[in-house]
């Protein structure tokens, strides 16, 4: 019995030790983890930007296949939510922000473990993706603490399993990669015609560049968000603009482009500061609508325009202007729609 004693005397002792030890761990945390994917970053947000895809790469299922989900009425982008019932307990998580290509943060709530915020950066790298993928509290419970304290600390217990998640959303990312590929560099149009417009009005940025992609992408991403949330503080909802561009000079032999980025309204704007404006008059155009990624395929649209306005004999007038007519980040690359506009006599 006196061993008995000293053995339970001892368990007491751990116990005690071990309670003493687990109330001594840091009451916050960070744990990040990052890898390389062979996939370009619109493709990899489009993929962890919408909750429905985690269950192919979320690395708890592994250990629980049992998981069940429920999903909020919006799984993808800002607003998003589900909830979670597994072997180890049950929570959920809300995305609040989604920043298009760059990063997303989530909010997290796990019974009896507290909350959390988890956060992911995507950032070119070569002709990939640099994922990072990370959590943060400052109010660690204590029951947290404890199964910190006996994994060897937080990052212990966690990084392996955001290591493992990287990995098997590599995996995934690489199919995705190679049909996704196709897609980018499919194109198509409708029928060319001759059709009335009504006027728009127009505020945007002026730029001079060179007919090169990368370059004009990266003006069309500084300047297009910036334009569309001006417009949303002067009173237009969503759906009240739309995205375009109206180009002013075009040189085949230099490549010298100047043309202004904005947003194409019917009801009128005041410009913002260094932003300019203009109306388009109501009247006749030759348009056509290009569906495919941007700058596939533009060089040909232009190029059959142009022929059929030969054909018809038709003059043009005007400015060349484009509408873009959906969300890239909602549709396949292929399904990307441009709306092309020549003002003609």
């Amino acid at each position: 019995m006196k061993i008995l004693k000293y053995v339970l005397l001892f368990l007491l002792v751990v116990i005690i030790g071990l309670a003493i030890y687990a109330a001594a761990q840091p009451s916050s945390y960070e744990i990040t983890r990052s890898r390389v994917i062979d996939a370009p970053p619109e493709l990899v947000y489009n993929n962890v930007s919408d909750y429905k895809n985690w269950e192919a790469w979320l690395p708890w299922l592994e250990e629980d296949p049992a998981m069940t989900f429920e999903y909020g009425d919006l799984t993808k982008g800002e607003g998003a939510s589900y909830s979670w019932n597994g072997k180890d307990g049950t929570g959920s998580q809300r995305m609040v922000s989604a920043i298009p290509y760059e990063s997303i943060t989530n909010e997290l709530s796990f019974d009896g473990m507290g909350s959390s915020t988890a956060y992911w950066k995507f950032s070119p790298s070569g002709d990939g993706t640099e994922v990072t993928w990370g959590m943060k509290a400052d109010e660690v419970p204590y029951m947290l603490k404890f199964f910190g304290a006996i994994s060897g600390g937080y990052d212990a217990m966690m990084g392996p399993m955001f290591e493992r998640g990287l990995e098997r959303l590599d995996s995934v990312m690489v199919l995705e990669a190679v049909a996704y590929e196709k897609l980018a560099s499919t194109w198509s149009m409708g029928e060319i015609s001759k059709v009335a417009v009504h006027g728009k009005n127009f505020i945007g940025y002026a730029h001079s560049a060179k007919a090169d992609q990368e370059a004009m992408s990266k003006l069309f991403g500084e300047s297009m968000p910036k334009v569309g949330e001006y417009a949303l503080t002067q009173g237009l909802a969503y759906g009240e603009f739309t995205p375009g561009a109206i180009y002013t000079k075009w040189d085949e032999e230099t490549g010298d482009v100047d043309l202004i980025i904005g947003v194409f309204s019917d009801t009128a704007i005041t410009p913002g500061e260094d932003m300019q404006s203009m109306n388009l008059p109501k009247g006749e155009v030759v348009m056509v609508s290009k569906f495919g990624n941007y700058g596939v395929g533009d060089m040909e649209t232009h190029e059959a325009i142009e022929v059929f306005m030969k054909a018809n004999n038709i003059t043009m007038t005007g400015i060349v202007y484009e509408l873009y007519m959906n969300d890239p980040t909602e549709v396949t690359p292929d399904k990307i729609q441009t709306d092309i506009y020549y003002p003609i006599k």
